[in-house]
């Protein structure tokens, strides 16, 4: 038979670790479309240190090196590598920094006992708390920067 608690805690489990999945895909967007740009743009100053330099001063190739980093077709593969690798990064960063609402919110939604139950949800509800706190406000940032 299903109780109150027993509800309450798979609801605020559930909807803890909803709040966890929008957080890591926004990060995962977010992280995804830096690391692109920073692969495609290393690539870049890779392939213009690579054409600006010379064994021996040649017209030809240097013509050749410069027109293999103009129309290098493998630019696309090391943005999309790097896409994907960021995407991850930034769901993985989110899980890290959530992971107490992560253990709690699972722990909440398989508890069978009550006292397992009451564990979860306090255990959550401290560990969002924790988390408003100290990332969501500024009373443990520095703000003397322009104090000597």
């Amino acid at each position: 038979m299903a109780t109150i608690s027993g509800i309450a805690t798979k609801a605020a489990s559930t909807l803890g670790l909803a709040s966890v999945v929008i957080e890591a895909h926004s990060m995962g967007k977010r992280r995804s479309k830096n690391c692109g740009a920073q692969a495609s743009a290393d690539k870049f100053v890779r392939d213009e240190i690579g054409a600006s330099k010379l064994n021996y001063p040649s017209a030809k190739h240097a013509a050749t090196k410069k027109f293999f980093a103009d129309n290098d077709f493998t630019d696309k593969l090391y943005e999309i590598g790097g896409r994907i690798g960021g995407y991850f990064s930034g769901i993985g960063e989110c899980i890290k920094n959530n992971i107490f609402t992560v253990g709690f919110g699972t722990m909440g939604l398989i508890a069978k006992s009550k006292t397992a139950k009451t564990i979860a949800l306090v255990g959550m509800a401290a560990s969002l708390i924790f988390d408003t706190i100290v990332n969501g406000t500024s009373i443990f940032e520095r703000k003397d920067y322009l104090d000597k």
